[in-house]
């Protein structure tokens, strides 16, 4: 494959996962909102409930999370785009973990949201659960693609330049 392959793959990758973390943060940050105004002063408030407290919080630190992967994304595709050259600092380890963790706080915030609050279940639960599940998706996303990765440096592949012919050090076939 050519470098032209090279820059596709990456901006695929790149590009599918910016816009799942964007969805993430998009539904989140209205899921927030919405509890933030069906509970005045929620953190604040000595009659709410602690769970509902720590529900709300484990869904902003979801939410700051992945925002801080949007904009990391954001700089790393934008720096790729202006000097047309891969820096080699995608760091898929920080976020297949980051999706992860906001992934699970995000289901245990709904799974404590629901069953404190049922009588409250509305948009901002349903909204909170999808991006639930688009952070688990992009974690998903990253590891496999990650793993194919690997499978096709262990076979041969050249995936550093994606040359044809030449195997992951190099050298050519026999």
């Amino acid at each position: 494959m050519s470098d032209t392959a090279n820059k596709s793959m990456f901006y695929c990758r790149m590009g599918t996962g910016l816009a799942l973390t964007t969805l993430t943060v998009l539904f989140l940050t209205i899921a927030d909102v919405a509890i933030a105004v069906a509970y005045k002063d929620i953190l604040a408030d000595n009659d709410t409930s602690c769970a509902l407290k720590a529900a709300y919080s484990l869904f902003v630190i979801a939410t700051i999370g992945q925002f801080a992967m949007a904009v990391f994304d954001t700089i790393l595709v934008c720096t790729t785009v202006r000097t047309n050259v891969s820096c080699h600092c995608v760091c898929y380890h920080m976020k297949v973990i980051t999706h992860f963790i906001s992934c699970a706080m995000i289901f245990l915030g709904t799974m404590i949201y629901g069953i404190k609050s049922p009588d409250k279940v509305a948009y901002s639960f349903w909204l909170a659960l999808v991006a639930g599940f688009f952070a688990l998706a992009n974690a998903l996303m990253w590891l496999l693609t990650q793993q194919t990765k690997r499978f096709l440096k262990e076979a041969g592949v050249n995936v550093t330049n994606l040359e044809k012919g030449k195997k992951h050090d190099g050298s050519n076939f026999t």
